[in-house]
């Protein structure tokens, strides 16, 4: 499969093209990583509230275990007290803290992908049905010329379908940069500039296909 034209000029827009839009592939992706990594700096938020349930936990374990077994009344109360404090524990700060990570790392995601997809979907709209249609262009002539051309014979009919659908297909305009006068070349059977024409179209050219062509006559 043919990727790039023949023409030198278009081939290297082709190719500078497709440098383009793979330095724009990455940048989208840059793009969605920094602000992925810019909201899930909010997350300190939500491990501080975390941090701060198990902190809670932890002082009044600390202060169950550290109650002195043995004495009268005071050992009771005191149990009775680290029980009372475990009733207003640390945990629903921790559950809340974790449902904030998980909304935060949830945000971060969906705000990424859209900062990634929406300019490179916007971008893929434009370049990739171009592209194809070269490619396919390419090779539909390529495939169409080679088995044309198995049989040598062909060549001149295969000139005049070409110059045809020139004359038939292009702007005036741009038949006139290659042909002087399209109507006086189609009439006199000069072909080739006007397969030319359509040749490179599709960024193929004459010499590829036919060799190369005697100079016509000013």
């Amino acid at each position: 499969m043919r990727l790039y034209p023949d023409l030198y000029s278009r081939r290297f827009a082709w190719m500078f093209a497709d440098l383009l839009m793979v330095a724009w592939i990455y940048l989208c992706v840059q793009a969605g990583l920094w602000v992925n990594n810019l909201v899930l700096q909010l997350d300190a938020l939500a491990q501080g509230v975390i941090s701060a349930g198990k902190t809670f936990d932890s002082w009044i374990l600390s202060f169950d275990q550290g109650i002195p077994n043995g004495v009268p009344y005071l050992s009771d109360f005191l149990h009775r007290t680290a029980e009372a404090l475990k009733t207003h524990s640390g945990d629903p700060l921790i559950s809340a803290g974790l449902a904030g990570s998980h909304g935060i790392h949830l945000l971060a995601l969906i705000l990424a992908i859209i900062v990634t997809s929406i300019p490179l979907l916007f971008a893929l709209l434009i370049f990739v049905p171009r592209r194809v249609r070269l490619i396919y262009d390419m090779q539909g002539v390529h495939v169409t010329l080679r088995r044309a051309l198995a049989r040598p014979e062909l060549t001149p009919q295969m000139l005049e379908i070409l110059a045809g659908r020139a004359i038939y297909t292009l702007p005036y305009q741009r038949l006139l940069a290659y042909s002087r006068n399209p109507a006086e070349d189609w009439y006199l059977r000069r072909f080739e500039p006007l397969a030319r024409a359509e040749l490179e179209r599709h960024g193929l050219t004459v010499e590829r296909y036919f060799g190369v062509r005697p100079a016509l006559e000013a």
